[in-house]
């Protein structure tokens, strides 16, 4: 018998393991020494001594069906399923005082009732197991690991791994040693205490908009980290394009990026990563991205001027370069949504829920769509929608605008404002009636939108360039905006809107699966504001960078260091917030000691 929980089964308590509990204070204390976990991170096993062969103590078989071992007397008897096959475990059982129902499978470490003839689960018992795997993963404990006594806790809480500094191995020292050298930290360095990788980009003919969000991605924390540990190598990169072959290998080290390709096919990381290694290196005079812009201009050509662009564009058309360039040399297709396909989605890519309600009988439907940045409207419109998300498949960076509500454009905007206006409920009108699967006609609608998954990387747009094709004209919004430098996510969360919306009363949430929010902080941190000064047709983009908790001014080759005051003040267009704290997940490669 079962009781139902939350929308979920939870089978009743065993009797017998429930009075084995009453007459025990310490009932799986002996076990905890034996719990041995198979590497890399297995499964669970019992062993009193990790070459043991154990064996039934009645028919003296070490591999049957099942092999159990009394958790009172430590009396291993084997069990099967099968009808026609004795029980060894279920006559021991019978034969002794009650007590010794309980065992264990020595091979999965599960408790099994003899009497019952089942599985059962114990919290206690789960919670050592579970930790017993967790240390093992965490410290590289192979087959004998003290598992300590563990104290009853949520199981569905999610596990983290305890981050563990990398350290070369002998192989990678020789690699060091012999095909690199130390960087040159002496010598004339007009600025010594500006932290090393703030280097100057200058301007090749109104690149602006260019240099601002280069600035912000060199110094975006997991996608430095991604280029700077040699995570796409672009000599090898260009090897692999080239055919394995010489081909302009030695080009590609003298010169860098993709001028030794002969082929012709474009990389954009490529380039990212030769401009990572010239800006970190530890040259502080200004550098041309002279490269970068040209392969750039070769995948859009459509924006390949030397007229100013728009800076949140080139953003979205730089990402797509990159994701492009991977998923072609990719086997199977990923999914952006997951963040799997490439660097650009792995530190960028979310994923927004979308719930429109039919008004007359209440049925819901959800899509989900990735999304690589969020854009938002400054001030409220009175009509239609006021939101939009640049997907991979939308990659327009202007919304339509009309008339402004008075009444609402009192006051200072705030990045809090605009985000709850992006997840609250709006009305569609009556010329966006939704089909109803339910009702099977046209009915009016709620729609509300959501964040099912935050990216490492938030990157929110604000829309100041609008253009409306019913007014034939266009214009910019020069209006303040005030940002934090510390923002938390979590209102703005689908877990958090349901939550508020339905209670507690449904889990998981409408097919989504159980505590994926809580595998990804929602507390974010700003280290980079990209701002746009002057008019639409003739302005000039500037970036903000937060290093070493101090801000500096990046306007193309100059760098100078500024107050937050400045920043608070300044006209943003473009904000990244990376998030306060990185889960790490656990990996099958060793790490070197």
């Amino acid at each position: 018998m079962s009781s139902k929980i939350n929308a979920q089964i939870s089978p009743q308590p065993c009797p017998h393991l429930a009075e084995f509990r009453r007459n025990s204070t310490k009932p799986f204390l002996a076990l905890h020494n034996c719990l041995r976990i198979k590497p890399p991170g297995g499964r669970a096993a019992l062993r009193r001594d990790p070459h043991e062969v154990p064996r039934c103590a009645a028919c003296g078989l070490s591999a049957p069906s099942r092999l159990l071992a009394c958790v009172t007397c430590a009396a291993l008897s084997c069990h099967s399923a099968a009808a026609s096959c004795p029980s060894h475990a279920a006559a021991h059982a019978a034969s002794m005082p009650p007590g010794h129902q309980i065992a264990v499978d020595v091979d999965r470490a599960e408790l099994f009732c003899c009497a019952c003839r089942d599985q059962v689960y114990d919290r206690d018992f789960d919670a050592a197991v579970v930790i017993a795997q967790t240390a093992a993963s965490s410290l590289g404990a192979g087959e004998s690991a003290t598992i300590p006594s563990p104290q009853p806790e949520n199981l569905r809480k999610k596990r983290r791994v305890d981050y563990r500094p990398w350290a070369p191995d002998l192989r990678e020292r020789a690699l060091i040693g012999t095909c690199s050298g130390p960087i040159d930290g002496t010598g004339t360095d007009p600025s010594p205490d500006f932290p090393r990788g703030l280097r100057g980009l200058n301007n090749l003919g109104n690149t602006c908009f260019m240099n601002s969000v280069l600035q912000a991605l060199l110094h975006t924390p997991p996608l430095r980290n991604y280029f700077l540990s040699d995570r796409h190598n672009r000599f090898f990169c260009q090897r692999r394009n080239n055919g394995d072959g010489d081909g302009g290998g030695g080009a590609g080290k003298r010169n860098g990026g993709n001028s030794g390709n002969k082929n012709g096919r474009i990389c954009l990381a490529c380039d990212m990563d030769a401009m990572f290694s010239a800006v970190f290196s530890g040259d502080r005079a200004p550098y041309s991205p002279a490269k970068f812009l040209y392969s750039w201009w070769q995948h859009a050509a459509n924006l390949a001027s030397y007229e100013q662009q728009d800076a949140h564009e080139f953003f979205i058309s730089m990402l797509d370069g990159i994701h492009e360039k991977v998923e072609k040399g990719r086997a199977k297709p990923h999914s952006e949504g997951n963040g799997d396909c490439c660097i650009a989605h792995k530190v960028f890519s979310g994923i927004l829920r979308s719930d429109v309600t039919c008004m007359a009988c209440g049925f819901t439907s959800t899509t989900y769509d990735p999304c690589i940045d969020i854009s938002l409207d400054l001030e409220p419109n009175q009509g239609g929608s006021t939101k939009m998300a640049t997907a991979t498949s939308n990659h327009s960076c202007n919304g339509e605008a009309d008339c402004m509500n008075p009444s609402q454009n009192c006051g200072t905007s705030t990045l809090m404002g605009c985000l709850k206006r992006f997840t609250r409920a709006e009305r569609l009108g009556s010329d966006q009636k939704f089909f109803c699967r339910q009702c099977q006609v046209r009915q009016e609608t709620l729609k509300q939108m959501s964040i099912r998954k935050l990216p490492l990387v938030s990157c929110f747009h604000i829309k100041r360039f609008e253009h409306s094709s019913t007014r034939k004209m266009s214009r910019k919004v020069d209006r303040y905006l005030q940002f934090p430098f510390s923002l938390d996510m979590s209102p703005y969360l689908s877990s958090t809107i349901l939550r508020s919306r339905f209670g507690n009363r449904i889990f998981p949430f409408d097919g989504d699966e159980p505590d994926a929010t809580e595998e990804l902080c929602s507390e974010l941190e700003l280290f980079a504001v990209v701002t746009h000064s002057g008019k639409l047709d003739a302005g000039h983009y500037v970036t903000y960078l937060r290093l070493s908790n101090q801000w500096y001014k990046c306007d193309d080759a100059w760098v100078t260091q500024v107050d937050e005051n400045i920043v608070r003040a300044a006209q943003c267009y473009m904000m990244f917030y990376v998030q306060k704290m990185l889960y790490y997940k656990a990996t099958d490669k060793q790490v070197a000691s």
